[in-house]
């Protein structure tokens, strides 16, 4: 897959991601929104549904109060007449002018006063007679603290019209008068306060036991709350709102208690408010964001290619370019344009090619000094093949002078010529940078007997160093030039027979190497100026002690810096040197010769 294709694929994604994100987070906070609001709306019809009808029941119960609180009424029902006709004078000239007046302005289907006062009764005065004492409502009226309450609705004779009624006693005069005013309300008249406000939504009203009075919807109409699916919700509650599904539809039911007066207190009103009016809402509301998302995305796509091809055309060139590279073409330089990252690595490519360039310059000159240094070694290597004669000649000529000796009898000079040719045969013996411990021992031995023959008795030596050390591997004459210095600075100018004891022991994973004369030793001066000179880098050319700078050098450089030599001396006494080498991780010789230690 194409870069470009890449970055279009990955900008898009979290484009894609970003705007999803967003625009979920903001149709759900305004899908909440529009459901917060029209449920607030819903409930503010509700409460106004609610105070409607509580101001309604309290007119009616107005008129009740009035009968109620009216003295000159209540004396009327109680007083007992002489006849018929002195209380029909008191009905039509002050009781029945007060009924009729009620029911034609407040709206009151019909008023009927129950007595038990039999001198007086008339079409709106009703005799209370067993069958009244033993009836329910009378009984409730009776024992009903509030003084009144609300019956559940009835059908009148003979109209057949639903109605409600409000029954209060009239005790006001006579505290123990069993008189009561009944009220009869016509439903539609409350029926109308509720469709007024009840557009689009279902409303029911209940009494404080669930007896349904009113249900806007006719069809459905249920004479309980207990029939519906969530009646004990709404009857258990004081107010609230939820969310239910009937007969396949889904609703936002919110119920209201009206609590402004005991007669009251416990009346439900109920709220059906169908989700399709939010649905319509909400559809119209994500249809919206979905256009948006699609325009933004749109928009997101076109300057996303846009950036990426300008992006990837650099790229893409400088692919070509790398390619024709590849194929040794070297002059395939990018034009630079910018000052981004995709700039930078132009000019870093650009930079690269000339420096191939260069390189292969150096490298093709360089092979042809390699070629020409090859033929010189060679010739070099052909001269040294024709000069090897010389030291065969030499070693024959000394071999030849030691077998004179010998026959001349002068043993003596035989031994020196012997061990002459000995030594200088080791010294060009080819090989790498090391020897064997017991090789550069046994040249070490033939040196100072020599070395013996010319001093006579005036130093002797010793070499003690275990068997199991003798296969060490020590550079080539690293023993040689300590030997040959405390031969010619301790014990040559001493007036006293002198000793060289050469020594070797273990110390950890080291292999210590330990030449001791007892000869004139070093002032601290001079031991110190050539400690120094060990430690220094700088060359000790001219110097008397250039064979120890030369050791030095090379047991660093073939064992590390934590290898090498270390002198002490006292003036007058003695000096020592001791070479340091690792012995742990070196290969045993499997043939290691005994020394002749003298």
């Amino acid at each position: 897959m194409k870069i470009r294709t890449k970055l279009i694929l990955a900008n898009l994604f979290i484009v894609l991601f970003l705007l999803g994100s967003v625009t979920f987070a903001l149709t759900k906070r305004s899908s909440d929104l529009v459901h917060e609001h029209i449920v607030q709306n819903a409930t503010l019809s509700l409460s106004q549904i609610g105070q409607n009808l509580d101001n309604r029941l309290a007119s009616y119960e107005d008129v009740a109060n009035t009968l109620f609180l009216n003295p000159s009424l209540n004396l009327i029902l109680d007083q007992r007449y002489a006849d018929q006709l002195e209380a029909y004078e008191v009905y039509s000239e002050q009781f029945q002018p007060f009924l009729s007046a009620i029911q034609s302005t407040r709206d009151v289907m019909k008023v009927d006063v129950y007595t038990d006062n039999p001198s007086f009764f008339f079409s709106n005065v009703q005799l209370i007679d067993e069958g009244i004492r033993s009836s329910d409502w009378y009984k409730e009226v009776m024992s009903n603290n509030t003084g009144g309450y609300w019956t559940h609705p009835y059908l009148t004779f003979p109209k057949k019209e639903p109605v409600v009624s409000f029954r209060k006693r009239l005790n006001n005069v006579n505290r123990d008068s069993p008189s009561v005013v009944s009220l009869e309300i016509r439903l539609k008249n409350l029926a109308q306060l509720v469709d007024l406000e009840s557009k689009n939504k279902r409303v029911i009203f209940a009494l404080s036991d669930g007896t349904v009075l009113i249900d806007s919807d006719k069809e459905n109409a249920v004479e309980n709350v207990s029939e519906l699916p969530f009646g004990g919700e709404v009857m258990g509650g004081t107010d609230g709102s939820f969310n239910r599904t009937i007969n396949k539809e889904s609703y936002q039911i919110l119920f209201q208690t009206l609590n402004s007066r005991n007669i009251v207190k416990g009346m439900k009103v109920i709220a059906f408010v169908p989700t399709e009016e939010l649905s319509a809402k909400l559809l119209q509301l994500r249809s919206l964001a979905l256009l948006l998302f699609a325009l933004a995305l749109a928009v997101s796509v076109l300057l996303i290619s846009v950036m990426s091809v300008s992006l990837t055309r650099r790229l893409t060139d400088l692919a070509v370019k790398m390619k024709r590279l590849n194929r040794d073409k070297f002059d395939s330089f990018v034009e630079v344009k910018g000052s981004d990252e995709v700039a930078q690595l132009g000019e870093m490519f650009n930079l690269m090619v000339r420096r191939l360039r260069e390189l292969i310059g150096e490298v093709y000159q360089s092979e042809l000094d390699r070629r020409e240094n090859a033929l010189r070694t060679k010739e070099v290597e052909l001269y040294a093949l024709q000069t090897q004669i010389n030291p065969h000649f030499l070693f024959n000529t000394l071999n030849m002078i030691r077998g004179k000796l010998l026959i001349a009898g002068d043993r003596d000079n035989a031994k020196v010529i012997g061990l002459l040719a000995k030594s200088f045969r080791m010294m060009l013996k080819k090989g790498g940078p090391t020897i064997r411990l017991s090789e550069e021992l046994d040249f070490i031995s033939s040196y100072l007997q020599i070395q013996q023959y010319r001093f006579g008795d005036k130093f002797t030596y010793e070499i003690d160093v275990p068997e199991e050390e003798m296969d060490a591997l020590v550079p080539k004459l690293c023993i040689q030039p300590i030997v040959e210095n405390a031969i010619s600075h301790g014990i040559e100018l001493s007036p006293n027979p002198s000793r060289i004891r050469i020594s070797g022991e273990r110390r950890g994973g080291e292999l210590l190497l330990i030449i001791r004369d007892n000869g004139l030793g070093i002032a601290a001066e001079r031991l110190e100026d050539i400690q120094h000179r060990l430690r220094s880098v700088d060359s000790l050319t001219g110097d008397a002690h250039i064979g120890l700078h030369n050791v030095q050098h090379r047991l660093k450089h073939l064992f590390g810096e934590s290898y090498g030599l270390e002198i002490t001396s006292e003036a007058g006494a003695w000096t020592e040197v001791t070479i340091s080498i690792p012995r742990d991780g070196q290969e045993e010789a499997p043939d290691v010769r005994r020394v002749d230690r003298g």
